[in-house]
């Protein structure tokens, strides 16, 4: 699942380009960097032989701080900015929860 993550973090990381809030620097450097930890974290997950969860938790704590983001950084006026945090953020934690929690290590 390390590839639904990643695509998640790739997606978060060019949303201010592609939703065109990439003019409030705030926003956009939250989202990029965020994104992008997330991003690297599955392509080292993908190469790793012996496949531990630790890119799971990396992606539910930013998931969390996804969400708050935009409350802590105040850009909760920028609507599309807000949402795509939250909902990403929202996703990012639920599966990484998953991930962790409920998923069975191959036999």
């Amino acid at each position: 699942m390390y590839w639904l993550t990643g695509f998640l973090g790739f997606l978060m990381a060019v949303a201010p380009f592609a939703l065109g809030y990439n003019t409030h620097s705030t926003a956009m450097w939250t989202a990029v960097v965020l994104g992008l930890i997330v991003f690297v974290a599955s392509i080292f997950e993908a190469y790793d032989v012996r496949k531990a969860k630790w890119e799971y938790w990396v992606a539910g704590v930013v998931g969390i701080v996804a969400v708050i983001a935009p409350f802590v950084f105040g850009f909760t006026a920028l609507t599309i900015a807000l949402w795509t945090m939250v909902i990403l953020g929202v996703i990012m934690f639920v599966l990484a929860g998953y991930e962790v929690f409920f998923m069975q290590e191959p036999v």
